[in-house]
């Protein structure tokens, strides 16, 4: 019960979010958060990071799908019950859901939070849901090197 509570609040958090930049975005073209460094835009990205394999929907909903059930496999029979465990599969599945909405409801995600790293490399713009992928992911991969120093 608590993997779909804060799967749906991180779902609720992001579409809310993306609800906002969207409706609101013809009154700016970048809000910087931090001079020069981080700022929020409108980006629709119909492909991955960085835009790559633009254009292929389908490909994307049916690998989120795979990941979907993938990680209901690894929270039944793979992982421990752990709370660490819990917080990050609910991260990645809050975060690739509200990912998943957009793609089949958009045709591609909104994109907002932009970081540009002292003039010379921008990193790909983001949004609340891959920030929650990416705290799943590093959640996972910490608990999985504990339980492997211990034997478990």
């Amino acid at each position: 019960m608590f993997i779909v509570i804060l799967s749906t609040v991180i779902i609720l958090i992001d579409q809310l979010s993306k609800y906002l930049i969207r409706s609101n975005f013809e009154q700016f073209q970048k809000i910087f958060l931090i001079r020069d460094y981080l700022y929020l835009t409108f980006v629709k990205n119909r492909g991955a990071a960085f835009g790559i394999l633009s254009g292929q929907h389908r490909f994307f909903i049916l690998i989120t799908v795979l990941f979907l059930i993938f990680i209901i496999y690894l929270y039944k029979w793979e992982l421990s019950d752990s709370l660490s465990v819990k917080i990050a599969l609910s991260f990645l599945f809050g975060g690739s859901l509200g990912n998943l909405i957009d793609r089949m409801l958009m045709h591609y995600v909104t994109d907002f939070i932009a970081v540009d790293l002292f003039d010379f490399y921008q990193l790909p713009v983001i949004n609340i849901a891959d920030i929650f992928i990416f705290f799943g992911v590093l959640i996972l991969i910490f608990q999985l090197m504990i339980d492997e120093d211990r034997g478990v």
